[in-house]
């Protein structure tokens, strides 16, 4: 996620199970740790770019990388809301 948050920094989030409305609730722009089934215990920080619902199917999200090098949605497709595993608040800059 350089440019936004680099090695060392450190990320301050809440670890919930996240939906597209309601009290735990993930839009467009938020900071989001993903985990994805292909690769379980392995965590990424992404940025929300679109949301969708389709009638009776699980939501899912569309993630990016705020560095164009970076791996997200552009391989990965669309996620389903459940590889959301926690919302990013804040970060300590690294001194």
């Amino acid at each position: 996620m350089a440019p936004t948050y680099n090695a060392g920094d450190w990320l301050a989030g809440r670890w919930a199970r996240y939906k597209l409305t309601g009290a735990h609730r993930i839009k467009v722009g938020n900071v989001i740790v993903i985990e994805r089934e292909e690769q379980p215990g392995i965590f990424y920080v992404k940025r929300v770019t679109q949301t969708r619902t389709s009638g009776g199917h699980m939501p899912t999200i569309y993630v990016s990388s705020d560095n164009p090098a970076g791996t997200d949605s552009r391989q990965w497709g669309w996620l389903p809301i459940t590889s959301v595993r926690a919302k990013i608040w804040f970060r300590f800059k690294r001194a």
